[in-house]
Parts: C-alpha cells; sequence; structure tokens
C-alpha cells in the first residue's frame, strides 16, 4: 500500500511539473513580432537559411515541439527515431547528424537542446534515463563531426511529451525520438 501511495505522488507531482513547464512554454510563444536577436522568438527561415531543408514554417509553426504531423526529411536537426529500448542511433542517421553539426560550426551564435523522447511505456524513471542516454547519443556524435559542445545542451522528456497519444506500435515508434529546440545565444529554446 505504501508503494502504491508513493508512486501516486511521484505521478502527481511529474504532472504537476509537466502543467509548470507547459505554462511556461505557452508564456514564451512566438507570437512577438521581433527580430529573432535576443527576443526570445523561435528561429525562423530567415535566421537559418539551408537551402531545401529550411527549419522554419512548417516544421515549428508557433514553437519548436513538431505535432505528429511536421516534417521530418532527414535533413538538419530533423529528429532522429529510435528502435524500442534503444539508445544507439542508428546508421541512416549519421548523415543528417553531420549536416546539424556544420550548421551549429557555420553558426557559433545557435544553440541546440537535445531533447530525448521515449513512448509510454516502461515506469516514468526508466524513460526518464532512456530519453537521457538517446540526447547524450546524439550530443556526443554532434561533437565527434566537430560542433562546439558549449553550443548543445542535453534534457530528457521521458514520455512526458508524445508526438502521438495513441497507444499502437506507430505511435511508439513516432515518440521514440531525439527532438533539436534550437536556438540563439542569450535567447532561451524555444517550444
Amino acid at each position: 500500500m505504501r508503494n502504491k501511495t508513493k508512486k501516486s505522488k511521484i505521478r502527481l507531482l511529474t504532472f504537476a511539473i509537466y502543467l509548470l513547464m507547459i505554462a511556461g512554454f505557452t508564456s514564451c510563444s512566438s507570437t512577438s513580432s521581433g527580430t529573432g536577436e535576443g527576443d526570445g522568438s523561435a528561429i525562423t527561415d530567415e535566421d537559418l537559411s539551408l537551402g531545401s531543408n529550411n527549419l522554419g514554417g512548417a516544421r515549428f509553426g508557433s514553437g519548436n515541439i513538431p505535432d505528429a504531423a511536421s516534417r521530418d526529411g532527414g535533413g538538419p536537426f530533423s529528429d532522429i527515431h529510435f528502435g524500442y529500448d534503444a539508445a544507439g542511433v542508428d546508421s541512416e542517421y549519421q548523415s543528417m547528424i553531420k549536416a546539424s553539426a556544420q550548421e551549429l560550426i557555420k553558426d557559433p551564435m545557435l544553440k541546440t537542446e537535445v531533447e530525448g523522447h521515449c513512448d509510454k511505456r516502461g515506469t516514468p524513471e526508466y524513460n526518464l534515463a532512456l530519453g537521457e542516454s538517446r540526447a547524450k547519443s546524439v550530443s556526443k556524435l554532434l561533437i565527434q563531426y566537430g560542433a562546439n559542445p558549449k553550443q548543445i545542451t542535453t534534457i530528457s522528456y521521458g514520455e512526458e511529451i508524445p508526438l502521438d497519444p495513441s497507444e499502437n506500435d506507430s505511435a511508439y515508434a513516432k515518440n521514440r525520438r531525439v527532438h533539436f529546440a534550437l536556438f540563439k545565444e542569450g535567447q532561451k529554446a524555444n517550444r
């Protein structure tokens, strides 16, 4: 009985923190008419011109967490997906991570927060640890490809921010990912 109470308290605390994060993210929305230079607005196509793999508009919309239908075309800073219970980066993502590192090298003011995400299977604690392992795996590769470690931070959201809340294999596959939150020096990462 005591274990169930402790788990309930942990889940309630996790939920409360999640709600506070959501409240904070909505207060940082990118509806301002600022220039993108330190005003907290989202990275736009004008901030990062990447040829046919532009990052703005459709991918980030009014924030930085894409919806389930977002473009995920394998260009720089596209989401990286993982197998079940895996933190190793598949070889198909190597060129995308290398291109992401090159973008960081080209713009020393550009920063990325590498976010680790999981599907809902497993305990919250396990999923936070797995999400952290995923984020660190990608971060290490960015650094191996020449990105400055000072431009990269990692965070794990575990199962807390699913792209698709459905309970099926397709949804689970979408949710097992690393996402890049991008911002310029002096800004906070926009969601």
